[in-house]
Parts: structure tokens; sequence; C-alpha cells
């Protein structure tokens, strides 16, 4: 092993147990609904992923061209931004917020080299820096959305980072790129350790989104010799979720006064599965999302196996809901008419509901 995984691992170690000391050392449970600077765990985190970065940075002299292509801008500049970011989510106005999200992910995108292309069949250079802007967005919006039950969006991020640090450890990426990301899961691992059922601190949404858009920055540095399809796969899970989430909003109409109440492990969760339960759940299949990160790596496809990825892990948590029977699952002409049945179903009770509130007389 290298002595850049040697210091990552050592990073790993020494930024979980300062983020786990300064955690602990916030005496609010949850974030307080008058807010307070110094109870929120937020500013903590990005205060380490700051310093982590630096600090990883400084720490390879050796290591001079690897450092010229990954400098220290391309891991501070997202955490910077994400402070600001955080700034507008405090604000609370949804626009503005995803507005400045978007900004500051096509910055990033433009602070890649000219002649990076992540889909080069499909989009001309200009088009891809507008669509890895949205990818970061969609990101930042996703792990926000998890953010519903204990560890379970930290796990997420945790599984990103560690994909690279396993992809650098097989010499897929620069092993500077695996240093910082051990560094950057020794800070979350903390918070999943404090954030287990029954919770000890909790962080907002807008806090894991911002965590989601220093994530999705990381990611896109990781996206170079074909392992942008393994970053797709580590990340499958967040996809499903984020799509589960969509068709509850909009197809099926539900309004909810919380985000993540649209996921489905929201709805595991209040059909009465245990919180721990459905976390160890989903932490099974982000390892196998790991494994499948790993074999990517072999694959001559690139977008085949990260599809394939989402399906088995939407095939998964339908079987963890119990809505639909596996053999169901595995036709998609009998899971969409199931689909479209309750659609209709739905738009039809709602209706008869309207009416029978229209024809009630007026006291």
């Amino acid at each position: 092993m290298s002595e850049a995984l040697w210091i990552g691992i050592g990073g790993l170690l020494l930024f979980f147990t300062v983020a786990t000391f300064l955690f602990t050392r916030i005496k609010a449970d949850i974030v307080p609904e008058e807010y307070e600077f110094q109870l929120d765990p937020c500013w903590y985190m990005l205060g380490l992923f700051f310093v982590a970065s630096i600090a990883v940075y400084y720490l390879f002299p050796p290591y001079y061209d690897m450092v010229k292509a990954y400098g220290c801008a391309d891991f501070a500049v997202p955490v910077i931004l994400a402070a600001l970011l955080y700034f507008f989510h405090l604000l609370g106005v949804d626009w503005l917020t995803w507005s400045f999200t978007f900004a500051a992910a096509l910055g990033v995108s433009f602070m890649q080299p000219d002649d990076f292309v992540l889909f080069p069949a499909y989009l001309s250079p200009l088009q891809d820096k507008f669509a890895v802007a949205a990818i970061i967005t969609l990101i930042s919006f996703g792990l926000g959305l998890l953010n519903g039950i204990a560890a379970l969006a930290s796990l997420q991020f945790v599984t990103v980072m560690l994909t690279v640090a396993l992809l650098a450890y097989f010499g897929i990426v620069p092993q500077l790129l695996g240093a910082v990301a051990l560094a950057y899961m020794g800070i979350m691992l903390a918070f999943a350790f404090l954030s287990w059922p029954p919770e000890k601190l909790i962080m907002s949404q807008g806090a894991f989104a911002v965590a989601g858009f220093i994530m999705g920055c990381f990611m896109l540095n990781g996206a170079v010799e074909f392992s942008e399809s393994s970053m797709f796969i580590a990340s499958a899970y967040l996809a499903v979720e984020v799509g589960i989430a969509a068709y509850n909003r909009f197809i099926k109409n539900e309004h909810y006064e919380y985000a993540f109440m649209y996921t489905l492990y929201y709805k595991l969760s209040q059909d009465g599965i245990f919180e721990q339960e459905t976390v160890i759940g989903v932490l099974k299949l982000l390892f196998i999302n790991i494994l499948m990160a790993l074999i990517q790596t072999v694959a001559h496809d690139r977008l085949a196996l990260p599809a394939f990825c989402a399906a088995i892990d939407l095939w998964y948590l339908s079987i963890l809901s119990g809505d639909t029977k596996p053999e169901e699952l595995l036709s998609f002409s009998k899971w969409g008419t199931n689909v479209i049945k309750k659609v209709v179903k739905k738009r039809k009770d709602g209706k008869k509901n309207n009416s029978s509130a229209n024809n009630t007389p007026d006291e």
C-alpha cells in the first residue's frame, strides 16, 4: 500500500476521533427550533471537511504531479460554496436555494479541464458542463431528501467515499482522491455513529443538502478513466429514492410537510418496521452497490451496469415494502399495470369525495 493511502487511513481515524469529540460537545439532541450557531452540527461538519481538504493536500509533497492535477481548490472550493449554500437553506426560500445550488455546481463544472466531458457520445462540451451541474444539484437535493431516518443519509455519503477509496487502492483513480475520501469518511462515520437509533444528534435537511453538494463535487473529481460509471453505481440507491419521492409527489399527488416523507424508507417506518431494521437492510444494499461499482471497472459498457444496479435497488426496496410480490416485480407489464390501476383508482376516489363534499347541504 502506498504512502498516500496510509495517510488516508490515518486521516480516517484522526477525523473520526476529532469529529466524535466535537459532535458530543454539542448540548442539543436535535436541531433547535430557535436557531443558534453554536448548536448547529453543520458548521462543525463543514469546518472539518475544509480542514481535511487542506491537511491532506499539504501532506503530499512527494506527489507534486498528482497535487497539480487535483489541486487544493478542487477540494476547498466545494466546501466554501457549500457553506454559502447553507446560508440560503437557512433563509428558507426554495427557488433561491436551488438557483444558487445550480449556479455553484455550474462553477465547479467549469473548473474542470476543458477536455473533460462526462458524456462525450451524447453532448457537446458546453452542454456537458450544464448536465454535470444538473447532476450535482440532484445529488445535493437527494442527500437532503434522505435525511429523515437516523444515519441513512450519512451512510450514503460513506458509501460513495468508500467506493472512491477502493478505486484508489486498485489504481483506478489517483490515490490523493482516496486519501481525501477516507478523511471525509471518518467525519461522516462519526456522525453516523451518533445518529444511529436512538439518535443522539440530528442535522437539518439543508445541512445534508450541502453535504450532498460536497459529495457530488467529489464524485466529479473521481470521474476519470471510466470511473464515472462506478460513481453512478455508488449513488444508485440515492437515485432510486429520489425517483420514488418524485413518483409519490407528482404521480400519486401526495402532499406531506417534509420532503423525506415522500421516500420509501419513510413509508416503511410508518408501516411499523423498526428504524434500525430499515437502516440495516439498506446498508446491506449499499455494500452490494460497492461491489458492483468495483466490478464496473472491468466492464466494457459504461452505462448498462449502473442502470442494472438501480433496477436491483428498486426491486429490493419494493420487496421490503411488501406492496408487490417478487414474481410481479420481474414482470414490468404487471408492475406497470398495478401502478396505473392505483393512480386511476385514487383519482376516482378523489373525485367521489369532492362531489360528495359539494353535495353536502350547508348547516
